[in-house]
């Protein structure tokens, strides 16, 4: 497990390797490089819910591909528009496909008791970062919490080896409320949480009313 104590360790380790025959590197290194090191070395980023984003690679690749579709951007904005907008389609679809699988369809190796509550509730991606804990976890027999790390629960929000441990001491299946809401989102539609609250949309009527009459005097 990466820890900041270890990262800095390492690093001096590689500097007094390579200082005295690259210095400019070493430089450039600790300028242009270090500075940031919060937000990309494992030792920081660990802590850290990003669920598996820790690079722009997802942007620039999206980027990349309306780069290719424009082409020379020179039909105007009504034909760029379009352009983007059949790239969102298709990425649409391809979310939806993804969503329709999770709903509807188990795998193999998802077919285990520890998973019973799960299935059709979590997206078949997440299930398999689930796996790999539980496989972890039956190399071991037993990981204690100050063995585990727990990276798994604190960077994708969901359960590491040893929580899957103290779910089969209690002999239960690892309970949906353990998984964060990013992975049991399975529709386009968002989950807003229900309100008892009352909105008058009455006032706002009225001030388009208004407005429409003074328009057409």
């Amino acid at each position: 497990m990466e820890t900041i104590s270890l990262f800095e360790t390492k690093l001096e380790s590689f500097v007094r390797k390579y200082q005295i025959r690259y210095p400019e590197v070493i430089t450039y290194l600790y300028d242009s490089v270090l500075v940031n090191k919060e937000y990309f070395a494992y030792a920081w980023t660990n802590d850290a819910k990003h669920f598996g984003i820790r690079t722009s690679n997802r942007v620039e690749g999206a980027h990349s591909v309306l780069k290719r579709l424009l082409g020379n951007s020179q039909g105007g904005f009504v034909e760029c528009w379009k352009q983007m907008h059949k790239l969102h389609e298709s990425q649409l679809t391809n979310i939806k496909a993804k969503f329709q699988q999770s709903l509807a369809f188990i795998k193999h190796h998802h077919r285990i008791s520890d998973f019973k509550g799960l299935h059709n509730h979590v997206s078949q991606y997440a299930l398999d970062f689930i796996k790999k804990q539980v496989g972890r976890l039956e190399k071991s027999r037993s990981i204690a919490v100050n063995f585990c790390g727990c990276i798994i629960y604190k960077t994708h929000g969901l359960p590491c080896a040893h929580m899957i441990a103290e779910y089969r001491m209690q002999s239960k299946p690892i309970p949906l409320s353990s998984i964060d809401s990013q992975w049991r989102q399975l529709n386009l539609v968002p989950q807003v949480a229900s309100s008892n609250a009352v909105f008058d949309y009455l006032p706002q009527l009225q001030l388009i009313k208004t407005k429409w009459e003074l328009l057409m005097q």
